[in-house]
Formats: structure tokens, C-alpha cells, sequence
């Protein structure tokens, strides 16, 4: 009787099955054993064959290598879903074992580059949601702009402003309209991440996306995973997440300033500059008592009657016309490490042992990245040397300084 791949992890089989959205009975019928078999391997009961590994991360489109290293140690701990009962449980799965992932990656990548401090904003905190007002939401907004240096103006890019800040920000490719986003912290990195779904969307509404998102972290680090499942109480916080997005984005300062006949063409000559939607800014004047309940709802049927309401439908949606932010944090942490000859693309990769697919989406670089041609260093330097990144949109200078081990 064969005793199997004794450095087999079955933890690293549930991720990898998780991830595809495969039942435990499909993957066993692929590879020749019961659903039973394959709970078996994932409780760590029994190990496969090689020959029964190899089939695995041929179906699964993981290495080989991937199934015998230790998972992440840590669970994720409370997520902010934008609707708790519109997705499965299926799709929640695939997505929540990318956050993982993403920690791994982080945690690589930290090991070896310096990134930005973590300083998340600090405003007033309140225990209970429903203690928090429209004008606590509206000041919390404000003294975000205020620590961050943005004063009144528009943000020339979100990412990037929460990214210099020290909180990662990642795009993905999540084929579902249910799932906007997410952020969560994680207690061993000591940092929040963010994840927004670019999946048809335009920039406008991720821009939206990651700043709802940072609305949690600043309103909603004391809310319980007990008090986020109830169906009231998910409720308020969306709302009050939805409110913060727009005072971040669109000040009401500036909005009061700028915004004398709130109509639909009015608000398109505004979207580009501030970045922010035309459907958001109805929102946003509804918020601030420009408009009322009636004027609203004459707006979005406006908005439907002209074909500008859904994904990609409104004015300037068009990519080509305002391109999707792309977050850096990641990528330059990759390049960094690139840059110093340690680590070929393809050297890289083989450490992180993750699928080409996910760690290209996960660090934000281009498609076929880790396969491309490369220069192999036959010297490298003795000294280590700063990794420095001026942006052109913000000004700031973000710096990855190379750390070395003794």
C-alpha cells in the first residue's frame, strides 16, 4: 500500500479547489477517486499518490510545487461585502482565498523591500453604527482629505492616494456583478488591503469602489462580524460607506461651490475633473439637500430615458477616455526586487509557487510578464540601492528601499 506524497499539504488542495469553484465530487471524478477520497487528502487523513498529485494540478492549473509548501497561517477575519445575500457562498469562496494569496504575496515581498509606512487615517470612532450621523460621515471625509494633504481639490488617483498611505490596493477580474469590493485587515501583516473588481466597470465607479471601501476602514474598524450579519445593521453601514465615498471624492465644500443647477449635463462637464459618476453625484446632491426625493427620482429617470444608467453606459465610461487607475504598490515591490538581480522573472514566480495568472493579477503586472524575455545578471551590486518612484498625477515620491538579510 502506498503511503503517498508525505510533503503534501491538504490545506494547499481546499485553496486551490476553493479558488476554481470545484466540488469535492467533480475533482474526484477527474481524477479517478471518490468525493470522499478527496476530503480525505484536504483534512490531511491521507496523502495522494504522485501519479494522483500530478492529475490534481493538471485539473486544478496549479504546480506541483504548490501542493507541498504550508498555507498562510492566518484566517481572514471580517470582510465588508457590499450585499451579503446576492452572491453564493461558491463565488465568496473563490474570492476570499485570493485574499490569502494576497497576504503571501505581500508578506514575500515585504520580507525583501521596505514599503510604505502603514498610517491609516485617524478620525472619531464609534462603537455602534447606528451612532454614526451623516455629519460624523461627512467630517470623517473631510479629515481624511486633511491628513492626506488633498484639501478641497479633486484626487487625481485614489489607489495611489490610499497606496502612500501604506494600505495595498489590488484590481481583479471577478466575473460578477455582486461584488464591487472589499477591504480587510490583516493582523499579522499589520495592514488593511483592499481589493476592488475592475470586471466592466468603469473608472469612475472604481474610484467609487475603493473609496466606499476605505469608508469602512475609517467608519467600521469596531464593527463585529455578528453586527455586520445583521440584515439592518449591513444595511446602515453600506449606506453610511456609500455617503462617505462620495464626500471623499467630491467635497461639500467644493460640491456647494460648483454645483448651482444640479441636471444631468451639468453633472456630465463635471464627471472627468473629479472623477466621480453622474448617477454619484445625484446621490451626492440628494445627500446634501440640493435636490429632494422628487427632483431624484426625475434625475434617474432622466438618466434611463438617455441610455446612461448600467455598466459603461454614462458619458466619458469609455476606457480609452478615462483610463482605470492602476494600483503600484505590488508591481513596484516586484520590480524592486527585479531590479537588484536576486531574482529572474521566472525565479520569482517558481518562489511564490501561485498560479502566472494570479500573481499577474494580484501585482498588477501585464499579462505574460514572468514568461517574457530577461537579462540575466552575471554581477549584481554590493550595496543595496533605493527603489524610488516619482508619480507624475500626485507629485509624490513612494520609495522601496532593497532590505538584505544577515
Amino acid at each position: 500500500m502506498s503511503i503517498g506524497v508525505q510533503a503534501f499539504q491538504g490545506a494547499r488542495l481546499n485553496e486551490a479547489r476553493r479558488a476554481r469553484g470545484m466540488y469535492k465530487k467533480v475533482l474526484g471524478d477527474l481524477i479517478g477517486v471518490s468525493g470522499t477520497a478527496i476530503s480525505r487528502y484536504e483534512d490531511g487523513l491521507d496523502k495522494p499518490q504522485h501519479e494522483k498529485l500530478c492529475a490534481i494540478a493538471s485539473h486544478l492549473g496549479f504546480s506541483y510545487e504548490f501542493f507541498l509548501k504550508p498555507t498562510w497561517n492566518e484566517k481572514i477575519g471580517l470582510v465588508f461585502w457590499r450585499s451579503r445575500n446576492a452572491e453564493t457562498k461558491t463565488a465568496r469562496d473563490m474570492t476570499e482565498q485570493r485574499m490569502r494569496w494576497l497576504c503571501e504575496i505581500f508578506a514575500f515581498l515585504e520580507d525583501e523591500v521596505t514599503f510604505p509606512v502603514y498610517t491609516p487615517p485617524e478620525t472619531t470612532s464609534v462603537e455602534d453604527p447606528r451612532q454614526i450621523t451623516p455629519e460624523i460621515v461627512e467630517c470623517a471625509a473631510e479629515q481624511v482629505r486633511e491628513q492626506w494633504r488633498l484639501g478641497n481639490h479633486p484626487i487625481p488617483d485614489v489607489a495611489l492616494a490610499l497606496e502612500n498611505a501604506g494600505i495595498p490596493v489590488v484590481n481583479l477580474e471577478i466575473p460578477s456583478d455582486k461584488q464591487d469590493g472589499f477591504c480587510f485587515y490583516s493582523r499579522h501583516l499589520k495592514r488593511s488591503f483592499v481589493g476592488i473588481n475592475i470586471y466592466d466597470v468603469s473608472c469612475a465607479r472604481a474610484r467609487y469602489d475603493c473609496a466606499h471601501e476605505l469608508g469602512h476602514m475609517v467608519l467600521h474598524s469596531q464593527v463585529t462580524p455578528q453586527q455586520e450579519r445583521d440584515p439592518l445593521l449591513h444595511k446602515l453601514i453600506e449606506q453610511q460607506a456609500h455617503r462617505f465615498a462620495g464626500a471623499l471624492l467630491f467635497p461639500r465644500k467644493s460640491f456647494f461651490e460648483e454645483v448651482r443647477s444640479p441636471s444631468l449635463d451639468y453633472f456630465a462637464s463635471l464627471k472627468k475633473r473629479w472623477g466621480l459618476s453622474i448617477s454619484a453625484m445625484i446621490f451626492r446632491a440628494y445627500n446634501l439637500g440640493l435636490i429632494d426625493d422628487q427632483d431624484r427620482s426625475v434625475l434617474y429617470r432622466n438618466l434611463t430615458r438617455r441610455g446612461w444608467r448600467g455598466a459603461l453606459r454614462e458619458p466619458f465610461d469609455d476606457r480609452t477616455v478615462m483610463p482605470l487607475e492602476r494600483p503600484r504598490m505590488f508591481k513596484r515591490g516586484v520590480e524592486a526586487l527585479l531590479s537588484e538581480g536576486y531574482y529572474t522573472r521566472s525565479g520569482l514566480l517558481e518562489c511564490l509557487s501561485l498560479p502566472e495568472q494570479e500573481v499577474e493579477q494580484i501585482t498588477g503586472v501585464e499579462s505574460g510578464f514572468f514568461r517574457s524575455g530577461e537579462l540575466v545578471q552575471l554581477a549584481v551590486p554590493k550595496n543595496s540601492r533605493a527603489f524610488r518612484s516619482f508619480d507624475l498625477e500626485s507629485g509624490e515620491i513612494i520609495e522601496f528601499s532593497r532590505r538584505f538579510k544577515s
